[in-house]
């Protein structure tokens, strides 16, 4: 059979539903990966000392997402983010601007700030050495006692640090955030998502898990729609994980799922299945509780479906509608955008599922020691209603993966992690074989080997 009988059996339904993609993505079948892509070491995702090389060559040197720009809304407000055993400070200055910094003393090393709160400066807990909000050394108790200390070279170590649609990205390497600015770096991802106006979302979620898992793991397993079938399949009847089509886009990536419409892999689902499904089980539902009610009750008095068109056409309508009651701006959002899931990876740990209004965000971080474990941040971000007074962002809290709050879907993936951690300690399992369905996770591997190949 060739590619394109192939595609023609494998993926009828793009077709039959109407279903539209841009033409740079692709689907599996058109997909080759060299024997050396599909095979992978599992001692990578065990091994003490390639975490360590993993931190300094890839976490420690690029670009990262650390927190919201309304986090560090107001001048003095500052947030501490933590990758690996380094602490940053992100803070807004008396200018107006957001700046990053290493979170320590430059007298003793001391731990400035914690968690987040707001300050006029950053005067040490210790002996009282005090640093401007720009980093600048303000005071030293008896300074006279300390000749060889100078304000520019005591000042506080500033980092990388910029702002893209509303989140904070940080580079730990000044210098290579200055070779590669954070939109070179971000490339044609910061083109595709600038329609959704993620500048005006707010964070209404942001819960920390820790894993059993290596933090590569814990991302994969959030990049392909191959496991769809088996671990969610509650999920099937509105979302097809077959026709999901898929691309790199330099060092990252995204998926296109279609919504609004049933897997290839059952049959005779209807319209109410379909809606049923979206709007009750869909990890995304939060997005419609935050502007309007569920649209009109869609059966007569006797149970009797009375919608008159597909479902996936209701389901566009209903979203528009929401924006335009919301205040919200659509105009450069295809008619699929507003309904299906944009899914993008940014390199190395940051992804989220795109819709009109909202998306549901991941964060993976490495343990600063153990390869077996991670850290693992998930965001609710949502366009709130513009005619409504702004929301205060959500308070960080620490949860257990198997909490209520996660939902089933989440919890469902993180279930597997555990074991697939385990199970990478098998001795005689060499390596992880990767296939065409799972080209994001390769050219998320692909990325790391040139990283750490790097000086």
């Amino acid at each position: 059979m060739t590619i394109e009988q192939q595609i023609a059996k494998h993926h009828a339904n793009v077709e039959k539903h109407h279903l539209q993609f841009p033409e740079t993505t692709m689907w599996p079948e058109q997909i080759q990966l060299t024997e050396e892509e599909t095979l992978y070491p599992t001692s990578e995702y065990t091994d003490p000392e390639r975490l360590k090389l993993e931190l300094e060559r890839v976490w420690y040197r690029s670009w990262q997402y650390a927190c919201r720009q309304e986090e560090v809304a107001n001048p003095g407000d500052y947030y501490e983010y933590v990758i690996g055993t380094q602490s940053f400070l992100v803070a807004r200055g008396e200018d107006g601007v957001i700046r990053a910094f290493r979170n320590a003393c430059r007298h003793r090393g001391t731990q400035l700030k914690k968690g987040k709160g707001n300050a006029p400066d950053f005067t040490c807990s210790f002996h009282a050495w005090c640093f401007s909000l720009k980093g600048e050394l303000v005071d030293i108790p008896d300074r006279h006692l300390f000749p060889g200390v100078t304000d520019e070279e005591y000042r506080l170590r500033e980092v990388g640090c910029d702002v893209w649609a509303g989140f904070v990205f940080i580079n730990p390497d000044p210098e290579r955030a200055k070779q590669q600015p954070l939109l070179e770096f971000l490339g044609r991802v910061a083109e595709d998502l600038e329609p959704y106006h993620m500048e005006r979302y707010r964070n209404a979620m942001h819960a920390v898990i820790h894993l059993d898992c290596n933090w590569k793991a814990a991302i994969e397993a959030f990049l392909e729609a191959y496991h769809v079938s088996f671990t969610h399949p509650q999920i099937l009847a509105y979302l097809d994980d077959v026709n999901t089509a898929l691309e790199t886009i330099g060092d990252h990536s995204r998926m296109i799922v279609p919504y609004g419409v049933p897997s290839m892999r059952i049959e005779h689902v209807d319209e109410a299945e379909i809606y049923e499904a979206y709007f009750n089980k869909s990890a995304t539902s939060f997005r419609h509780k935050q502007a309007t009610s569920l649209p009109p009750e869609l059966f007569d008095e006797d149970g009797t479906w009375t919608l008159d068109i597909p479902i996936r056409e209701y389901m566009m309508q209903h979203h528009e509608r929401i924006g335009q009651e919301s205040g919200h701006d659509y105009s450069g959002l295809t008619r699929e955008q507003l309904v299906d899931d944009y899914d993008y990876h940014i390199f190395p740990g940051f992804k989220f599922n795109s819709h009109a209004g909202a998306c549901l965000g991941f964060r993976s971080r490495p343990h600063p020691t153990d390869p077996n474990k991670c850290i693992f941040d998930v965001f609710k971000f949502i366009w709130p209603n513009e005619h409504e007074p702004i929301p205060e962002p959500a308070p960080m809290v620490e949860v257990e993966y198997t909490d209520p709050s996660v939902g089933l879907v989440l919890s469902q993936d993180f279930s597997n992690l555990a074991k697939v951690q385990r199970g990478m300690h098998d001795e005689t399992l060499t390596h992880v074989t990767f296939g065409s369905p799972e080209v994001r996770i390769t050219n998320f591997h692909n990325v790391i080997e040139r990283l750490l190949a790097e000086d």
